[in-house]
């Protein structure tokens, strides 16, 4: 009976770690929830209660810094390009999810109708999808359309559509995709080659100006984690040219040398303040 309660009881601890990080880290991922609580029932089992209690913790707290307080927004900070309005060979709208039977989500009819507002406002002649479908046809009337795929990922739509300007001689690109992804997105396309203005869709699951409620510091902190570990992945591929910024090393106090007493005032950085 001991052993059965143990074992209830990590389930619980488990599944609403699973919750938790389901809310931080895994939107998509519904059932977190039991994958934590068949962990935590096996780490309850193998005796690691604490180590249990401990994560549950640790979520518990980091949960309710980032839906209480301004976590979000530092995270969300720098991730944001928007770059000058100019003219460009082509909008380039990257994909984004689509429901079940084909139809564009919210997000991706943002990408949608701020591409197609660009291309009717005389920004780029024609539309570049990386992904399509009949319904994202319907939100494109009267535009010139191209399609280029299939893709995976950022990488691939960066790599196909520099190659599609390669081939058809275009030089630069409007690139439409979500605010928290556009830095990263931006340079990916930037660094295969084609000139690029970064023009994000408008977003739609959250208010990045305010984050003023917790639900939408929750779901921007999930965009900037995910965004931040990409551009840390992309750097250390070489898929982009930017590298994470390192703080500045405080500059040293050197000690005077009586030989050469100019060389001690030119050779070292003085400090500041």
């Amino acid at each position: 009976m001991t052993h059965l309660r143990a074992g209830l009881a990590g389930a619980a601890a488990g599944a609403a770690a699973g919750f938790l990080a389901r809310d931080l880290f895994l939107d998509s991922f519904a059932s977190a929830w039991a994958v934590g609580a068949l962990a935590g029932a096996a780490a309850a089992a193998a005796g690691w209660p604490r180590a249990l209690a401990a994560a549950c913790l640790l979520l518990a707290v980091l949960w309710t810094g980032v839906a209480f307080t301004p976590l979000a927004a530092g995270m969300a900070a720098g991730l944001v390009r928007r770059d000058p309005a100019g003219g460009a060979d082509a909008v380039l709208v990257l994909a984004s999810r689509l429901q079940r039977d084909g139809e564009p989500t919210a997000a991706a009819l943002s990408r949608l109708g701020h591409g197609a507002a660009l291309a009717r406002a005389g920004a780029a002649p024609r539309i570049v999808l990386t992904a399509d479908s009949p319904a994202s046809r319907r939100v494109l009337p009267g535009v010139e359309v191209v399609v280029v795929g299939p893709v995976r990922s950022t990488r691939d739509e960066a790599v196909r559509a520099a190659a599609l300007c390669r081939e058809r001689g275009w030089r630069r690109l409007l690139v439409v995709t979500a605010p928290l992804h556009s830095r990263r997105a931006c340079a990916a396309v930037e660094h295969e080659g084609p000139e690029v203005i970064c023009a994000p869709s408008p977003e739609t699951r959250y208010d990045l100006e305010t984050l003023d409620r917790p639900v939408e510091r929750l779901g921007a902190f999930r965009d900037a984690v995910h965004e931040r570990l990409g551009l840390w992945l992309y750097a250390r591929r070489g898929w982009i040219s930017e590298r994470p910024r390192r703080p500045a090393a405080r500059p040293h106090r050197c000690r005077r040398r009586r030989r050469s007493p100019s060389r001690w005032r030119t050779g070292c950085a003085w400090p500041s303040g």
